[in-house]
């Protein structure tokens, strides 16, 4: 049955199913309680008939079944005290100076806040707008019988909520912060996904609805936000497929880092991550005798060295992900990303807290593989670098610079260059390699990038076993593959720490460009 037929049913039925109620209560306030039930229950159940000429038994069974419940919970609240004896249909006396009356004016804004926008709409219009019934029937294009529904079932809402202790969560004075992380096919900048670094609620509605689902009223009284200024927010995560919709309920649709689920693969690699790094530091190869006059320092030479090391094994390890977990899904809210089509996947992660700080980072990873047919601009921003390098869209004036055109290039970009170090003399003052060194590099590096290759695996496995454990069953599949995806990179960030806190790599000078190369045609 489509929903017009629906309300159609349920309007012409109103006065019937209050006629019900009134015979077997004698009490109109009671009355008005057990048909808004009623009436909730058919509306709530209805669409589950296939015709018309069900309709009428169906409705008398749920009347039936609605007051012996109804019965049951009076008998368990024999102390039950109704504080709003107000009539709806004659439409005079109001909720509103009801409780104004008993100075709990602050309590019934709160209930107010918390209904959801079709209930608070009419509520509103109708105590505080001070429209009729048919008035507000149509301005909102329904029926007046609907409209006097919505008000029955606000009235019995307001009235339980009143007598409800609220406690705002520990997100409503104590809120995390959520980032948004994302790959697939499409790659590209999307600007929704930034926004969530500066937006609180957005991140915090996903972590609220993540393990179970939840109402808005839920969300509301966890974040301590009211659900005016949470519907739109909703949305745009529904809009975006973050979060899903069901029965009256949203849960969030992409996997999330918590922070506990961070610490967990974190400490499980920690001793692995130290054994690597220790077997690294000591592998007795040519790249110091065959290109160390390359370099200005030793230090420049070893950042150069685990940048190479790094991207050999991203480049190996991507097809190892693929093999192992399948491809990237198809669908789910990576489709949506720059134009849709593409296939990936999106999740969030708690950010950094004082209880738990990472202590390194990237802030950016270029990799490429020239013998593949790739540009070969290689570079990787390392917390520990920044102060010396932030490589963002240099790629094709850094490349002229190694092919030698430097005088080619704008004098504002020269001058930039310049300025900011990439340039010496002229020259580039970084790391270039033909491609005949590079396939040199791959073979004197081999067991560095051996090592490398494996931790890189080892915490993969581990990041999305943990990762698939520790999410809600819904996702679970999808936080394997996120698992997998994000430690693939992120593995980075722990592996240079500890080879910067044993020592072997150390701090670097403004003008140095310690962590970028460009491989030659």
């Amino acid at each position: 049955m489509d929903i017009i037929k629906i309300e159609q049913l349920v309007a012409e039925n109103m006065k019937s199913v209050f006629g019900f109620a009134l015979t077997r209560l004698g009490n109109v306030i009671e009355a008005e309680d057990l048909a808004s039930d009623i009436l909730y229950e058919i509306i709530r159940s209805v669409q589950n008939l296939k015709s018309e000429e069900s309709f009428y038994g169906f409705m008398w069974r749920i009347a039936e079944n609605t007051y012996a419940d109804y019965l049951r919970k009076k008998s368990k609240k024999a102390n039950y005290i109704s504080q709003l004896n107000e009539e709806i249909a004659d439409e005079s006396e109001s909720v509103l100076d009801e409780m104004i009356r008993n100075d709990e004016i602050n309590v019934l804004r709160r209930e107010l806040s918390l209904l959801s926008k079709q209930y608070r709409e009419i509520t509103v219009l109708y105590y505080i707008g001070d429209l009729s019934c048919s008035e507000i029937a149509n301005r909102l294009k329904i029926s007046t019988e609907m409209v006097k529904y919505y008000l029955f079932r606000a009235r019995k809402i307001i009235r339980e909520g009143i007598n409800m202790e609220r406690l705002y969560g520990e997100k409503s004075y104590h809120p995390n912060y959520v980032k948004i992380d994302f790959w697939g096919s499409k790659g590209g900048e999307d600007r929704e996904y930034r926004e969530f670094q500066n937006r609180k609620i957005k991140g915090n509605i996903l972590i609220s609805a993540y393990y179970s689902p939840v109402t808005i009223q839920e969300i509301s009284i966890e974040l301590g936000v009211s659900v005016p200024y949470l519907e739109d927010e909703i949305k745009l995560l529904c809009d975006r497929q973050y979060l899903v919709y069901k029965n009256g309920k949203y849960l969030t649709n992409i996997p999330l880092f918590t922070i506990e689920c961070s610490k967990t693969i974190d400490e499980k690699m920690e001793a692995v991550t130290k054994e690597t790094a220790e077997r690294f530091v000591v592998v007795a190869d040519e790249f110091n005798k065959r290109f160390g006059n390359r370099f200005a320092n030793e230090n420049l030479r070893r950042w150069q060295k685990i940048l190479l090391c790094l991207n050999f094994a991203l480049n190996i390890t991507g097809d190892y992900i693929e093999e192992k977990y399948g491809e990237l899904p198809k669908d789910g809210p990576y489709s949506l990303v720059n134009g849709g089509g593409g296939q990936g996947l999106v999740w969030a992660y708690e950010d950094i807290t004082s209880d738990y700080k990472r202590k390194g980072g990237i802030r950016g990873i270029y990799t490429a593989d020239p013998l593949k047919g790739d540009a070969g601009f290689i570079a990787m921003n390392f917390e520990q670098t920044l102060n010396a390098q932030m490589v963002t869209n240099w790629a094709c004036p850094l490349s002229e610079v190694a092919d030698g055109c430097f005088d080619c290039l704008p004098d504002n970009m020269k001058k930039n260059l310049i300025d900011l170090g990439y340039v010496k003399n002229g020259k580039a003052n970084f790391a270039v390699w033909t491609k005949d060194e590079y396939v040199e590099l791959q073979k004197i590096l081999s067991e560095c990038t051996e090592a490398v290759i494996s931790l890189n695996r080892k915490t993969i496995e581990n990041a999305a076993y943990i990762a698939a454990d520790m999410a809600p069953t819904h996702i679970r599949s999808n936080a394997e593959y996120v698992g997998a995806i994000a430690y693939r990179f992120r593995f980075i960030e722990d592996f240079v720490d500890t080879l910067f806190d044993m020592g072997w790599l150390k701090p670097v000078d403004d003008k140095d460009k310690p962590a970028i190369c460009i491989v030659k045609d």
